[in-house]
This record gives structure tokens, sequence and C-alpha cells, in this order.
């Protein structure tokens, strides 16, 4: 008997067993928002979001420093939301974008708004060092910023490498940042005409430097805690006494959370079972069990509700009790505390 080829055997089926099934059985759903603009009159909110699905890593692939989801779905988009009448509207997606070192910014103005996603600092360095050619192509595709006509819902692309955008009150004019060695240059943009200028050279160590339009003519700029004012045309500049508002119609992540809290996963464009094929009863005990996170079981419900029936919701809630009684000590009373949400999920449901 070969020793030898045993040895290599049992190592090979250890690394399978090692290996297989490196994810869990379930899935962790993310939905992180992007402070947006609200418009004039207080009907319309603009905001990016973010929604991600992936299976977190278990056992070995957790090592050493956590691991990496396995990502099913990934979408990033810029929306309005119509606040009276509760209607979602998505305006662009940026689809899967890999990294997180991206730079969301959004200008508005009574007919139009500008956004764009930008890659932050230091992707030049990743595109000159690294084999990946991918960085180079996202810095290419990203680096410049959309027109949207919000009474004609078209969008049209600018192809500038520019930080920071901001609209004109006449909607023709914008002016953005670009960093320049120890410096900061801001520069001017006619958009009819296609024409742009050097306005002024800011010296700070500051990549992001307050700009707001005081009005078709003038620019408000901020350095070093002075509020300066600069004239586009005989670029004059004056300082400001006067206290300055430098994120005009600006909206808290908090209330465009709650105004979009009935928003289901699926009007958000991700809809469970298209992308996470798992029997019924399994999807069940995963609420059961609270395998995943809230909004893992929250698309759950979401889903299956159609085939759910209130007894069905009433079994649900049973087998938790049956479960969470099956446990003990420090395991019981944790499973009271984190099943508190998915049981308050589930009676809405009844109710």
């Amino acid at each position: 008997m070969d020793y030898t080829f045993f040895k290599k055997l049992f190592n090979l089926i250890l690394i399978s067993l090692i290996f297989t099934s490196c994810y869990e059985d379930f899935v962790v759903i993310s939905s992180d928002f992007k402070s947006g603009k609200i418009n004039q009159d207080s009907t319309q909110v603009y905001f990016f979001h973010t929604l991600q699905a992936g299976q977190p890593p278990k056992g070995i692939s957790r090592f050493p420093d956590g691991g990496t989801q396995k990502i099913i779905y990934k979408s990033v988009s810029l929306y309005s939301f119509d606040i009276e009448n509760h209607l979602l509207n998505k305006i662009y997606n940026f689809g899967n974008l890999p990294y997180t070192s991206w730079s969301e910014h959004i200008s508005l103005q009574k007919n139009k708004l500008i956004f764009s996603i930008k890659p932050t600092g230091g992707w030049e360095w990743r595109i000159k060092h690294s084999s990946n050619t991918l960085f180079e192509e996202l810095f290419k595709k990203y680096k410049g910023f959309y027109s949207y006509n919000l009474t004609t819902k078209t969008l049209d692309y600018f192809d500038y490498n520019i930080n920071c955008p901001e609209l004109s009150p006449d909607e023709n004019q914008i002016i953005y940042l670009i960093k320049d060695s120890s410096n900061v240059v801001l520069w001017h943009l006619t958009v009819n005409e296609n024409s742009v200028r050097k306005l002024k050279t800011i010296q700070s160590d500051d990549q992001q430097i307050p700009i707001k339009w005081k009005d078709n003519n003038n620019i408000f700029f901020k350095v070093d805690k002075v509020i300066n004012v600069v004239n586009i045309d005989s670029r004059n500049i004056e300082v400001v006494n006067s206290e300055v508002e430098f994120l005009p119609k600006k909206i808290s992540i908090n209330i465009i959370k709650k105004l979009t809290s009935e928003i289901s996963f699926k009007e958000w464009g991700f809809s469970l079972t298209d992308y996470w094929k798992k029997p019924k009863i399994e999807l069940i005990n995963d609420i059961v069990v609270l395998n995943g996170n809230l909004n893992y079981r929250r698309a759950i419900l979401q889903n299956i509700s159609n085939v759910l029936s209130t007894k069905d919701y009433k079994d649900i809630l049973i087998k938790m009790d049956k479960y969470q009684n099956s446990l003990e000590g420090l395991e019981k009373t944790e499973y009271e505390i984190y099943s508190k949400e998915t049981k308050e999920l589930i009676n809405q449901y009844i109710n």
C-alpha cells in the first residue's frame, strides 16, 4: 500500500472540504443613500442610491480580514422621488460599480440638474501602477458629468475631467474645480457654446473648495474660512463679510429614507427570487433562524407574500417562538432581541 498516495489523497479531500461552500447559504442586502437635493417647491427629491446583495464568506474564507462577499447583485443609480404621489423614478443607472472609491455630486436648478459619479483621488496612481485595465476604462467612462432636463426628461453627457460641477441659475453655465499641483483651479464652462476658460487659481491644499453661484455673473468660493466672490467677466475678487449657504436645496439622508421607506426592493430594481434561487420552505426557515440581515428577510416576505395566507404568517411566528424556546442562555436572549424587528415585519402583513 502506497502511503504517499493516500497522504496526497487525504490532503486533496481536506482542501476540497475547506474550500467547498466558501459562502453562506443566505444573503445580506444593503441599501445605501447619498444625501441629495430637493427642488424649490419641495415636491421632488433627487438622490443617489446603491442596492447590493451578496453572500457573506464563511469558515476559512473569512480570514484574515473578514473576507469578501460574493456579490449577486449591485446597482448604483440616481433617482427622483415625487413626494406628493410617492412615485420613484430612475434617472440613470450606473450599474455595478466595482470598488468603493467614488464621489457623488448633484447640482440642481429649476429646469435642469447636473450629476456625476467620479473616481476619487488615487485613481491616477492605480491606473499607472495596476495591470488591471478596468481602472483606466472606468476613469474614462465616468470622469465627466451628466445634464438632465427635468421637463423633457432628456440626458446629455459632457466629457470633462472635473470636480464639483455647479449649474448656474440661467442653466447655461457651469463652474467646476480641477486640482493642479498644490493649487485648485476654478473653471467656467458655457454649455451652449461648449467653451471653457480658467477663472481663478486658488492656493490651497484642499481638493474640495466650497463654490456657489451668487447670480449668473458672480461666484462665491471659500478658502481658509474666508468667503470671496469673483466676477466671471472681469475676474475681480472681493471679500464677502456675510455668511453664505454653500449647500442649497440639500436634504438629509434620514429624510430620504423616511420618504422612500415603503418602496419595495422590486421597485428599486431587485427581485430576490430572480437572483437567489431557493425553495420557499428554505426561505421561510431563513426567516425563522434569522439568517442574513433584516433587509434579506424583508425581501423574502416581499417576494413570497402573494403565496402566503394569514395562517402562513402566523405559523412563521409560531415557528420563531418554538425556535427561541429551543435556545438557552445568551443565545436565547440575543434571539429574543434580534427577532423583534422581524416579528414586527411579519405582523404588518397579518394586519
